[in-house]
């Protein structure tokens, strides 16, 4: 039996997060969905990844190894995951009730898994809906002949879930990691809270003197070639990549830092997907980072309400009440701020834009935004955010492929109508 992983209709409610990703690539915990499937539920070489046409191109390049968009790899029967589930024990006991093919596991209407035979893989129409991820569920659910109602499984659905989720995947994660101990160095004195073995320190690690660990209230990784100068204060449930630079400040209870970051003054309860730079003074809170960010100094967003009530977001052009007291900003790849630059609370920031003085509404993708500085939003030329791109990215020694571009491209074009909407004006942007 294969196993497929899919995206259904709620990619939409991640954008500016999902333009750029399949939503099995979005970052919670310790890693990515993608990788908690291929650890916890299925062999990567046994595992197809269903997306979007636009994002086929950065996914292979992604798995060189693995199997995207590949229906020739279909010679069995499938096992078909939502790409929003978290896998996890709850999962696991679902997946292992669909002993047949024809069942379907169905929650709050939407498809959690289901068993279906190959040959229904085979159909334009099944194919067309999996690879656009639209009309997704309707077409599973034509294919399936038994329903099975679940509850419980952590199927996202709203991108605050992932910031609520965050720290208490942390700590699950990290109580069944198998590299525990202190690999790397550290210079004397290191002050330690709570239980030094709930600190996880990876080979090539480097701790200056003077850093504070507070491990009481979770555990805390620090990964492998990661350099954390002094003076900083790590709070647990914490999870820090690979070849990260931390250039002092406080990194609170509930973050996540991916892979190639450079962070400094204060995060927290917020997630970083990797290669992005938070480098001076200014506070993240209960947010999402993207990838290839880059922070300017005193970036700063509001997380919290002066009324202390709930924050509402715009998702799919309806305002929600997101039910939660502490939620930030939804920042998409490649995005920039000035320095200075502060962001409302439950705000979204497309993909490639860039931000100056205040802002107080979500930003189209493409978008330079100055309105708090009396500018109207402009549109930024897709040939000048490729050249940005591809300068960042080199600066990590990582080419900007042709894949790649290619996909910026069709995300500009994606996001022309929200741009429309918005009132973007084109031309050069005049403060």
């Amino acid at each position: 039996m294969r196993v497929a992983v899919f995206e259904d209709e709620a990619y939409q409610n991640f954008f500016p997060l999902t333009l750029t990703r399949p939503t099995y690539e979005l970052m919670v915990g310790t890693s990515t969905i993608r990788e908690k499937i291929i650890k916890k539920l299925a062999k990567s070489e046994n595992v197809i990844f269903f997306c979007r046409r636009y994002l086929e191109g950065v996914q292979k390049e992604k798995l060189p190894k693995g199997y995207v968009n590949d229906f020739s790899a279909v010679d069995d029967d499938v096992l078909l995951i939502n790409g929003l589930a978290v896998a996890d024990e709850r999962l696991a006991r679902v997946l292992q009730k669909l002993s047949r093919p024809g069942m379907v596991a169905v929650q709050d209407g939407r498809v959690v898994a289901a068993y279906v035979r190959g040959e229904s893989i085979e159909r334009s129409g099944i194919q067309t809906a999996i690879t656009s991820a639209d009309n997704v569920t309707e077409n599973i659910l034509k294919i399936s002949s038994e329903r099975l109602q679940t509850s419980g499984v952590c199927i996202l659905e709203y991108p605050w879930e992932i910031i609520e989720l965050n720290p208490k995947l942390i700590t699950s994660e990290l109580e069944g990691i198998e590299e525990k101990g202190w690999k790397g160095e550290t210079e004397h004195p290191i002050t330690v809270y709570g239980n030094r073995e709930n600190v996880f320190l990876a080979e090539g690690a480097f701790l200056e003197a003077g850093t504070v660990l507070d491990a009481r209230y979770g555990p805390i990784y620090i990964g492998e070639n990661t350099y954390v100068q002094s003076p900083t204060r790590i709070s647990g449930p914490a999870y820090i990549g690979k070849d990260c630079v931390i250039f002092g400040g406080q990194i609170r209870e509930g973050c996540s830092i991916g892979d190639v970051c450079r962070i400094g003054g204060e995060v927290e309860g917020s997630i970083f997907h990797g290669y992005s730079n938070k480098r001076h003074y200014g506070f993240i809170g209960h947010s999402y980072v993207g990838e290839w960010v880059n922070l300017g100094a005193g970036t700063t967003n509001s997380d919290l309400k002066n009324t202390y009530g709930t924050i509402r977001m715009s998702i799919g052009g309806q305002v929600r009440d997101t039910g939660r007291t502490f939620v930030g900003i939804f920042v998409g790849d490649h995005v920039k701020t000035a320095v200075g630059t502060y962001v409302f609370s439950g705000k979204k920031i497309g993909v490639s834009s860039h931000l100056y003085g205040i802002v107080k509404e979500d930003v189209p993708s493409f978008t330079a935004y100055a309105e708090g500085l009396g500018a109207k939003p402009t549109e930024i030329y897709i040939e000048s955010a490729i050249e940005t791109a591809r300068r960042m990215m080199r600066r990590r020694n990582v080419q900007l492929s042709e894949a790649y571009e290619e996909m910026l491209k069709r995300v500009f074009e994606l996001t022309e109508q929200e741009r429309s909407r918005a009132g973007v004006v084109k031309g050069r942007l005049s403060i």
